[in-house]
């Protein structure tokens, strides 16, 4: 620049030339550098225009011909006699009904399942667990949902869960994460309606500790850590021709700085496996940011956390394979669980969830059986938990509910109190949270949605409940649990669970246990004349149990 021209000295040209120099190695530096990522507008917009119920998906976790369910949740190993596992008293405490009826089935046959079954439980998609590893067919397993969603016309959406990404750099997780994406978008399209994406387009994609695909510098030359976790995001998002609206997982307590962090570079929040504690639930705190923040609060439940995994004590590096287990004996393996006070954490926070008026309920988890918090239909969990999903949602969305015309009952326990030392199976469990203290669980709740006020009974212990949604608890005693529902001495319920509650366990087993008066519809749903498989460990009688189907007469 000529100093005439602007009226400046020599000396002036010099020193403005010097602060420009250094203005230049600042910018370059990021000391000064724009950070085009902090609060951008499409951060506040909308995440969904209706309310939806997505459910993280275990991508690899079903069963088709010549593809096992992995060895922690593979009934084979679930009787405690006449397999490998025998020492262990049976490793595996899920028994998946699915795996019964679907060995031979084609990958399309299963999804189509998987999918329908879903539905029928209150679920419109599924988030799919998606690390970076080499094990298991997830990509065409995804690419089948696709297909198969498409071909039958099922209103069902999807999307992936980048979860937990290691072992590389962050270039090369990127690389990777691209190179599969990519293959998915070119068989199924960017233009999929099956995807879920948010009303301007964006594809909505859940991370669970997925901002470890970022190398964070040591330096962070004033951008905050989470610049970096947004930015490496973006350049996967470019990678794939995708404009992504990420939500971020919390499954801690968090710092305030570390969540006004979050929530400059990310649009949506989603909690994991916390449990709810009342006032000092922190999902509280994270709605409250949201909203102060313009960001979007889903909302997040789970109905059990007990696990089948074996486990070496003090660690998470689960035993993949059962002979692995077994090699390390029964005195060198523990589990692992949070307290979740029977139905209450699951609907307490669907119930915060409603009063947060959040667009997107998470159920956490479809089918990760291995972790003991599956909706897909298990002997243990049976459909309970669906069955009140679904009246939650009836009020979430302000509709009537789907048992405005009938009375129900769902009954869950535990199968044996929790001061009792099993024998001669005893494997220690890390309880990793409270929702309540572990005394509450030794006891039979009953939670009723009744047409009006009635008696509710178990074993002829009788007493008064309200008419709408109520939990009552009775004495657990060892035994069969047989629940009934009377209006003025007219049963409208009567059923006795096939499980029985035992004061001699022969194995630990902390699996909430469920059943209800709606088992009869709800398997007839999804399995039509297929007979149930149930979980009768401790029934003393094994009467023949004889399913209502009455409902099907009034069709």
């Amino acid at each position: 620049m000529s100093h005439k021209n602007y009226g400046l000295s020599a000396k002036n040209t010099l020193i403005l030339r010097a602060i420009c120099l250094i203005m230049s190695l600042l910018t370059f530096t990021g000391l000064f550098a724009q950070d085009e990522l902090k609060n951008r507008p499409e951060l506040g917009l909308p995440l969904s225009d209706r309310k939806l119920v997505i459910a993280h998906n275990m991508t690899d976790i079903i069963r088709f011909k010549n593809h096992d369910l992995e060895d922690s949740c593979d009934p084979e190993y679930y009787p405690p006699e006449g397999n490998i596992t025998e020492p262990l008293g049976g490793m595996v405490q899920v028994s998946v009904i699915a795996d019964r009826y679907y060995k031979d089935s084609t990958l399309e046959q299963t999804v189509e399942f998987e999918i329908r079954t879903a539905m029928k439980c209150g679920i419109d998609g599924f988030q799919f667990y998606y690390p970076l590893r080499k094990r298991g067919p997830d990509d065409e397993i995804i690419k089948a949902y696709f297909r198969v969603a498409k071909k039958k016309n099922l209103d069902f959406r999807f999307t992936l869960c980048p979860s937990h990404p290691g072992g590389l750099t962050e270039e090369l997780k990127i690389e990777e994460y691209a190179r599969r994406m990519n293959k998915i978008f070119d068989e199924v399209g960017h233009d999929n309606p099956h995807w879920l994406r948010t009303p301007d387009g964006r594809l909505i994609l859940y991370l669970w500790y997925g901002e470890q695909i970022v190398d964070i510098p040591h330096d962070l030359n004033g951008y905050s850590p989470k610049y970096y976790v947004a930015r490496a995001y973006q350049r996967l998002g470019e990678a794939v021709g995708e404009n992504f609206a990420c939500v971020y997982s919390f499954n801690y307590d968090i710092s305030d700085q570390e969540l006004a962090d979050v929530l400059d570079y990310f649009p949506a929040a989603w909690m994991w496996t916390v449990p709810y504690t009342g006032e000092s639930y922190i999902g509280r705190k994270i709605a409250d940011a949201c909203k102060e923040k313009g960001r979007t609060f889903t909302g997040s439940t789970f109905a059990s956390f007990y696990t089948s995994k074996l486990l070496p004590p003090g660690t998470w590096d689960m035993f993949h394979y059962a002979k692995d287990a077994v090699d390390a004996g029964i005195n060198n393996v523990e589990r692992r669980g949070i307290i979740t006070g029977l139905s209450y954490n699951y609907r307490k926070l669907l119930e915060f969830a409603i009063e947060e008026d959040v667009p997107i309920i998470n159920i956490i988890t479809w089918n990760d059986y291995p972790e003991g918090h599956h909706l897909a239909p298990e002997v243990n969990h049976n459909y309970g938990f669906s069955v009140l999903l679904n009246y939650y949602i009836s009020i979430w969305k302000n509709e009537p509910s789907p048992y405005a015309d009938r009375d129900v009952a769902i009954t869950f326990f535990k199968k044996y109190n929790h001061n009792i030392k099993p024998d001669p199976f005893y494997i220690p469990i890390v309880n990793l949270a409270y929702a309540l203290p572990e005394e509450y669980e030794d006891s039979v709740e009953v939670v009723t949605i009744l047409t009006e006020p009635a008696q509710v009974s178990i074993n002829g212990t009788t007493k008064d409940v309200k008419s709408g949604i109520v939990s009552t608890r009775f004495d657990q005693k060892p035994g069969k649990v047989h629940v009934t529902v009377k209006h003025n001495d007219v049963t409208t319920v009567d059923f006795v669970a096939p499980e029985w509650i035992t004061d001699k366990p022969y194995r630990t087993d902390r699996l909430i246990y469920s059943f209800s008066s709606e088992f009869s519809r709800y398997h007839y749903s999804i399995f039509g004349n297929l007979p149930p498989v149930y979980s009768r460990e401790y029934d003393l009688e094994k009467n023949e149990i004889k399913l209502d189907l009455s409902f099907l007469e009034k069709k």
